[in-house]
């Protein structure tokens, strides 16, 4: 779960010449003997394209591919696939786990294949998962069908006491500052780890009152970051919580599409800082302009490829819209918010 915005920008800057950045996306979905025979014959239907000098560039890098899957395999990995990008001539090498099966490829050229990466890095953005119960706190972070627990801890807080009286109003206090102080622990402990990873949206999930206790510890920028509150049982499978939150988050990430493509909207109504259709938007990323690209996955592979190349070359952020969204299909398919306009030059006389 280790696709960042910073490796995208860094793909995108990878730009050798003679065609020697090797790209490669492999679903490890149908095992690993799979995954090595697509490679195996991809790379014999790349090799009668290449000239003797890009040969001797494929034949390094797909080593360095290989070992790559076989490190994989050995450290138990299975799923569901990987990305792998070889530049020898700017001396990078790097692997990457995916959360969601790609589309196979393996393609040599003089930049890295990076829309599909764009794509689940948009699609799949890391969640934020905090589950509590009377006992238990785990820290999650899940993404397409990976979910990783960054961090689990158990502590014993009492049940109730049936002894009557001033004993059990003494127990009631005291289990009460127990849930509270095992909910700052919990929230701190989230603090530190969603911090360090960037997360935007966060789900709670657990027993009621403990997500109660929760609630009352949460910080103030966490208002808007909280995106579900989901009643479950952390002794259920995890596979079982990605598919009950999927809907979930698909929803979020529908609603900030709405909300970001009506404030183009009104920007294009009044002439402002935003621009429409697929050449003006490319002019605009070479000029630096762009704040947020929106693409539309209607648009042809090599058009969607080198505006998100462009964009995250520039620090633009990429978002990708259904095929099916109206609003960007009467627009020409791509469209962007700007950082600032260029004024017209005036033409001496």
């Amino acid at each position: 779960m280790n696709v960042t915005s910073e490796l995208l920008k860094e793909l995108a800057q990878l730009a050798e010449t003679d065609r020697t950045v090797l790209s490669a996306y492999v679903s490890v979905t149908r095992g690993w003997d799979d995954a090595h025979a697509f490679v195996e014959r991809e790379s014999k239907k790349l090799m009668h394209f290449l000239d003797r000098k890009e040969k001797d560039y494929f034949h390094t890098s797909l080593s360095f591919l290989n070992d790559y899957l076989k490190e994989k395999k050995e450290q138990g990995f299975s799923g569901p696939g990987v990305a792998f990008f070889a530049d020898l001539g700017a001396d990078f090498v790097r692997g990457v786990e995916l959360v969601s099966a790609p589309e196979p490829l393996l393609a040599v050229d003089d930049e890295a294949i990076i829309y599909p990466l764009a794509l689940e890095l948009d699609e799949y953005e890391p969640i934020g998962v905090i589950m509590i119960d009377a006992s238990c706190s785990r820290i999650l972070i899940v993404a397409g069908q990976v979910i990783e627990d960054m961090d689990s801890f158990c502590k014993n807080i009492h049940h109730l006491s049936k002894v009557g009286g001033w004993s059990q109003m003494r127990y009631q206090r005291r289990r009460a500052k127990q849930i509270k102080h095992f909910a700052q622990d919990t929230i701190e402990n989230a603090k530190s780890i969603f911090g360090g990873t960037a997360i935007k949206r966060i789900v709670i999930a657990g027993r009621d009152r403990m997500i109660t206790a929760l609630e009352h510890e949460f910080p103030k920028t966490w208002k808007d970051n909280v995106i579900a509150t989901v009643r479950w049982d952390l002794d259920a499978p995890d596979q079982d919580f990605v598919r009950k939150v999927r809907p979930l988050l698909e929803r979020a990430e529908r609603d900030e599409e709405k909300n970001l493509l009506q404030k183009l909207v009104a920007e294009l109504r009044r002439a402002g800082l935003a621009v429409s259709g697929v050449e003006p938007t490319l002019k605009a990323l070479n000029m630096g302009q762009v704040d947020t690209l929106f693409l539309s996955e209607e648009l042809d592979f090599i058009t969607k490829e080198e505006l998100t190349s462009r964009a995250q070359a520039t620090a633009a952020y990429v978002e990708l819209i259904p095929e099916t969204n109206e609003v960007l299909s009467r627009l020409g398919g791509a469209a962007a918010l700007l950082r600032f306009k260029i004024k017209p030059q005036m033409r001496s006389l």
